[in-house]
C-alpha cells in the first residue's frame, strides 16, 4: 500500500467515529474517496451523495441569514444533513479535505451500529455533540428506516395465491405486501391491485401473486433521508417504497408514514380541524398543538413564524366550532361577528391559553328574539374551547358573559366611556379590547367599531397617558447592579416571569404608540414597524425593541418546549439555571432596552403628572 494510502488510513482510525472501524474497511474505503483542496475564501459546492471531512484547515458554514452557525477543523464531518446542505460552506482557511462516495459508506458500514448512528440517528445526537453544531434537522431528514414502522414489512414469496395475501393485508391491516423470489425484492403488491387487477381485470383468487404485483418496484436505501423518499414518490406517483439494506428489504416507508411524521405541522394540523366533524375530533387535533410549539422550535423556526403558526391553529379551531354551532342551532337570526382578543388576536400565542372572545351584534338584535340563539352559541365554543385546551378567561372576558355579547351600537358607547373616562377597570379592558380580530361572521362590524375607536384615541391625549401610565405596571426584572429579580413560580423555586416582565412591558408599549398615531396593526412587530412609517418611533428605537421581544420570546419558546418535552405543563416561569451564560447576558440587554423605552414613553405622555 501506498505511503499517502496508509496515512489516511492513519488518519481515518484517528478520526470519529472510523476509530472502531478495521484497516480493511478503511482500505476499502480509500478506493471510494477523492481528494479536494480549495484556498481561504473559496466557496464549496456540496454534493448531496457524499460525505465530507477536513483533513487540514477550517469550513466555516452560515445560514441562510449569513450569520454564523459553525466553524469545523480538523477530522470533522459536514455534508451528512440535507438541512445544512443548503447552508454555506467557505474556507476560513486554505483547506484540504476528504470527499467520500455516501453510498459505498453505508453499504461499508451497514453492520456497524456505532458508525451507523453517528450519521444515521434521527437526532443526530453524536453528530451534533462532537462537531457542537446546536441545531436539530427537520423530521424529514430522519432516515425513511427510523421513520418507517418495520413491522409494516410484510413479505410473501411470488407463488402465494392472491387470496393468501388479501387475507394477510386484511388481517394486518396493511396497504401493501413486498414480493420475493429467493428472497430477493422481486414486486410489490399494493391495496389499490386488487380493484385494478383482480376486480376489474378479472384474475383468479387462486391465481399467484406474482401475476398483479408490479414487478422491480422503486426501493430506496435505508439510510436516505424522509425528503428523499418524499420526493421519490412524488416524482414517481407511487405511496409505497421498499427499503433496502444489504440487498434485503428491511421496511417499507408509506406516504402515510411521511405525513405522521409531519403531523406537528402547521397546515397538516389546520387540514386536520378543517376537515373535523365533531368537537370530539377537535379535542384530539388540539392535543398536537404543543407538540407544533416543540417541533417548530426544534425545526429553527423563526420566533414569529412559530407564534404565528400556533396562533393559526387556534384561530381554525375557533371557526370550526363556530361551523359546528351554526349547523347545530341553525343559520344566526341576525349578522354577527365573532371576535377574539389578546395574543391569538396578535398572533403571538405560544403554549394553549386562556380565552379571550367577544361578539358584536347587529343593530338588528332584539334581546327577546335572538338572545337564546347567541348564549348557546357562546356556549357551545367556549366549552369547546375549553376542551381543546383554551382554558376559561378567569377575568370571564368571554362571549358567554352577555356584557361581552352586544349589538354595535353598544360596544361603540362601551369604548367612548373606557377613553373619555380612563379609570382603572376601562384601562384593564382597554388593554384588551384594543386588540381584536374577527374571525367569523360580519368582519364589517368590527371595521366600522375600530374605524371609530382610533379617531377618537388618536386625539385624546389624556387617554393615551393613562394608557401609557398603565402599561408601565409591569417593569423588566433588572436591578441597579444588571441583577435579575426573581419571582416565585408556584413550586418555591425562584424564577423570571418572561410574560408578565419581559414580553407584555414590549406589547404595551406597541400598543400605546399604536393608538395614538392611529396605527391599525394589531401584531406588536408589525406595529412597532409602522410606527416607523408613520414617525411614531425611530427606526433605531424600533429595531432594539423588535429584537427585544424576539430574545425575550424565543427563551420563553424554549423553556416551554423544554416542559413538553419532559410531559409537563407549560408555563411562562424560567429558572436561571435553564438559561445559558450567553442568552442570560442577551436577556439583560433585551430587559434594558425595554428599561429605556418605558422612561422613554413615560416622559413623553407626561405619566408622571397623573
Amino acid at each position: 500500500m501506498e505511503i499517502e494510502a496508509l496515512e489516511i488510513v492513519d488518519f481515518f482510525k484517528a478520526t470519529l467515529p472510523l476509530d472502531c472501524a478495521t484497516t480493511e474497511q478503511l482500505k476499502s474505503l480509500i478506493l471510494k474517496t477523492e481528494i479536494g483542496y480549495r484556498r481561504k475564501g473559496h466557496v464549496l459546492t456540496l454534493k448531496p451523495d457524499y460525505l465530507y471531512l477536513v483533513r487540514k484547515g477550517a469550513v466555516l458554514i452560515e445560514d441562510e441569514n449569513e450569520q454564523l452557525f459553525s466553524i469545523l477543523g480538523e477530522h470533522q464531518w459536514f455534508g451528512y444533513s440535507n438541512q445544512l446542505l443548503l447552508y454555506v460552506h467557505s474556507c476560513q482557511e486554505d483547506t484540504l479535505y476528504y470527499r467520500i462516495d455516501k453510498h459505498h459508506f453505508h453499504e461499508l458500514f451497514a453492520n456497524n451500529n456505532t458508525i451507523e448512528n453517528f450519521f444515521v440517528d434521527a437526532n443526530l445526537k453524536t453528530g451534533i455533540a462532537f462537531q457542537n453544531i446546536t441545531k436539530q434537522d427537520n423530521l424529514l431528514n430522519n432516515s425513511v428506516l427510523s421513520m418507517s414502522r418495520a413491522n409494516d414489512a410484510y413479505l410473501v414469496d411470488q407463488q402465494t395465491s392472491i387470496e393468501q395475501v388479501a387475507k394477510l393485508m386484511t388481517d394486518r391491516n396493511i396497504t401493501a405486501v413486498i414480493v420475493t423470489n429467493n428472497d430477493q425484492l422481486c414486486g410489490i403488491v399494493t391495496d389499490r391491485a386488487f380493484c385494478t387487477k383482480v376486480v376489474a381485470g378479472g384474475i383468479d383468487a387462486t391465481e399467484i401473486v406474482g401475476k398483479i404485483m408490479t414487478k422491480d418496484p422503486i426501493s430506496i436505501a435505508y439510510y436516505k433521508s424522509g425528503i428523499e423518499a418524499m420526493l421519490l414518490m412524488a416524482k414517481s406517483h407511487i405511496r409505497h417504497l421498499p427499503i433496502i439494506k444489504n440487498n434485503k428489504v428491511v421496511g417499507i416507508i408509506t406516504a402515510a408514514d411521511l405525513l405522521r411524521k409531519q403531523s406537528h405541522n402547521v397546515v397538516f394540523l389546520i387540514n386536520e380541524v378543517l376537515v373535523s366533524e365533531n368537537r370530539a375530533d377537535l379535542e384530539r387535533i388540539s392535543q398536537q398543538v404543543p407538540l407544533l410549539l416543540q417541533s417548530s422550535f426544534d425545526s429553527n423556526m423563526d420566533e414569529h413564524d412559530i407564534t404565528y403558526s400556533v396562533s393559526s391553529v387556534g384561530r381554525t379551531i375557533n371557526q370550526q366550532l363556530l361551523k359546528q354551532a351554526e349547523e347545530l342551532l341553525g343559520p344566526p337570526p341576525v349578522e354577527y361577528a365573532w371576535v377574539v382578543a389578546g395574543s391569538m388576536a396578535r398572533s403571538e400565542q405560544i403554549a394553549h391559553s386562556d380565552q379571550d372572545n367577544l361578539i358584536i351584534l347587529s343593530d338588528a338584535y332584539q334581546p327577546n328574539l335572538h338572545a337564546e340563539y347567541f348564549d348557546q352559541l357562546a356556549k357551545y365554543v367556549s366549552d369547546g374551547l375549553n376542551a381543546c385546551g383554551y382554558v376559561y378567561c378567569p377575568g370571564d372576558v368571554m362571549a358567554t358573559n352577555s356584557k361581552w355579547r352586544q349589538p354595535l351600537s353598544v360596544w361603540k358607547s362601551y369604548y367612548s366611556q373606557w377613553i373619555i373616562e380612563p379609570d382603572p377597570k376601562a384601562l384593564m379592558y382597554a388593554s384588551i379590547f384594543f386588540d381584536l380580530k374577527c374571525l367569523y361572521g360580519d368582519a364589517t362590524l368590527l371595521d366600522t367599531l375600530l374605524s371609530g375607536v382610533l379617531k377618537k384615541s388618536h386625539k385624546n391625549t389624556i387617554f393615551q397617558s393613562h394608557m401609557a401610565a398603565n402599561a408601565l405596571h409591569y417593569t423588566p426584572p433588572l436591578g441597579f447592579f444588571r441583577n435579575f429579580i426573581l419571582d416565585k413560580n408556584g413550586v418555591n423555586e425562584s424564577a423570571l416571569d418572561l410574560k408578565k416582565k419581559g414580553v407584555v412591558p414590549i406589547v404595551d408599549i406597541a400598543r400605546v404608540y399604536a393608538l395614538s398615531h392611529g396605527v391599525k396593526s394589531i401584531n406588536t412587530q408589525d406595529r412597532l414597524r409602522e410606527l416607523v412609517e408613520v414617525g411614531g418611533l425611530s427606526q433605531s428605537g424600533a429595531d432594539d425593541l423588535i429584537e427585544a421581544y424576539k430574545i425575550i420570546n424565543l427563551i420563553r419558546i424554549k423553556h416551554q418546549q423544554f416542559q413538553i418535552k419532559l410531559g409537563n405543563p407549560a408555563d411562562n416561569y424560567v429558572l436561571i439555571k435553564e438559561i445559558s451564560s450567553l442568552d442570560r447576558r442577551h436577556l439583560k440587554d433585551a430587559f434594558s432596552i425595554v428599561t429605556d423605552m418605558q422612561s422613554a414613553m413615560g416622559s413623553q405622555y407626561q405619566t408622571s403628572i397623573l
